[in-house]
């Protein structure tokens, strides 16, 4: 420093770097940054460490988490659980069957439920389980086989979702659902009666009435499959074109006889919705009429075949008739139950038919979307 800047300013003096702050106090800055981050970085290991992270997890959520040793005897709960099943103290569970927690009429569901974990598979369990207060919740249950790192099952980790308010709302829906098909099929059995009774003095329309009444118990058979049962849902799975085709063509086929009149091949399938099903019932109802009348099913020996395959986003239907009369060539005509077919496939199905009227029988090819189908 020279001695001009010495004595202008008198006393010590202290350079300052173009930031205005000492070299001194930047040191001491920066090692006092330094020192923060080392803490965060110390904290943020201590949190994501494995035991801690797990740990904290485990006690937030909203699961009811539970470990079994391979007996079924419950290692632990998290608080959740403890609350709702009351649980003794951690010292004490190991004497808890985990299966006392369930009702007894379900202690074979849930040895087989454990049985399926230990040989090393997730097993599901969905059934109501009391808590503590004697409340019925339903629970959504996911056991599951616990291993160290050489592969030796340890133990069983079941972890249960209350599922109680949704199982409430799909039973009121179920309800509200059987509720309206049994409106409606009064509805179908009142309009019958109406047709019947108007049609009884008047020959001419009787053939019109018997007719309208056929359509609508195709409506009717159609809508109980459709609304079908939930144990029945269970047991034949879910709504499909392959499982309509059987509900309608059943009382056409060999009519109380041995006689099997429909023969149904090829694996193709989807999923029937609630707006399509209607739609679907009326055309398979048309090609079954026509049959009665005019086709195979009005001579004994007659056959109709049902083929369904997929064919991409589409499911491609053949009904094809055998062994009926003699067709001599197409007719002239076509009168409403076409024009009923045609617009329920072209229009709410989504799809196109064909129809060939060869010597042997009808042959109708029917593509249907399945995006529509689903609808």
């Amino acid at each position: 420093m020279t001695q001009d800047v010495k004595e202008a300013w008198p006393g010590s003096v202290v350079l300052l770097w173009p930031n205005g702050r000492s070299q001194r106090r930047q040191r001491q800055e920066a090692a006092e940054s330094q020192s923060r981050e080392d803490a965060l970085e110390t904290l943020r290991q201590a949190l994501w460490s494995g035991p801690r992270l797990g740990h904290s997890i485990v006690n937030a959520s909203q699961d009811c988490i539970e470990v079994l040793d391979l007996q079924g005897h419950l290692q632990f709960a998290n608080p959740i659980a403890l609350g709702l099943f009351g649980y003794p103290s951690p010292d004490e569970q190991g004497d808890v069957l985990w299966r006392a927690s369930w009702p007894q009429d379900l202690a074979v569901t849930i040895v087989a439920t454990l049985s399926i974990a230990k040989r090393g598979t997730t097993a599901r369990l969905r059934e109501w389980r009391p808590t503590v207060d004697g409340e019925r919740r339903f629970w959504d249950v996911v056991v599951s086989p616990m291993t160290d790192e050489r592969g030796t099952l340890l133990g069983l980790l079941a972890v249960s979702r209350d599922m109680t308010d949704l199982r409430r709302i799909e039973e009121n829906a179920e309800l509200r659902r059987r509720e309206l098909s049994h409106q409606l099929k009064n509805v179908f059995t009142l309009v019958n009666g109406l047709i019947t009774l108007s049609a009884r003095r008047i020959p001419v329309v009787q053939p019109f009435a018997r007719t309208l009444r056929d359509r609508f118990l195709a409506l009717d058979r159609a809508l109980s499959h459709l609304y079908r049962r939930p144990e029945a849902v269970e047991e034949e799975g879910p709504q499909t074109v392959q499982g309509l085709l059987r509900t309608l063509l059943t009382p056409y086929d060999g009519g109380g006889s041995a006689e099997r009149r429909f023969t149904f091949a090829g694996a193709g399938d989807a999923p029937l919705g609630r707006s399509s099903t209607t739609s679907l019932a009326l055309v398979i109802h048309e090609l079954a009429t026509n049959a009665v009348k005019h086709g195979a099913l009005s001579r004994d020996g007659g056959v109709v075949s049902v083929t369904c395959r997929r064919d991409g986003g589409d499911l491609r239907l053949t009904w094809s008739e055998s062994g009926g009369p003699a067709i001599e060539a197409p007719p002239e005509q076509t009168g409403f139950g076409s024009d009923v077919m045609e617009r329920s496939v072209t229009g709410q199905l989504g799809g196109t038919i064909e129809r060939n009227w060869n010597p042997d029988g009808l042959l109708a090819r029917i593509t249907l979307s399945k995006n529509c189908l689903a609808r």
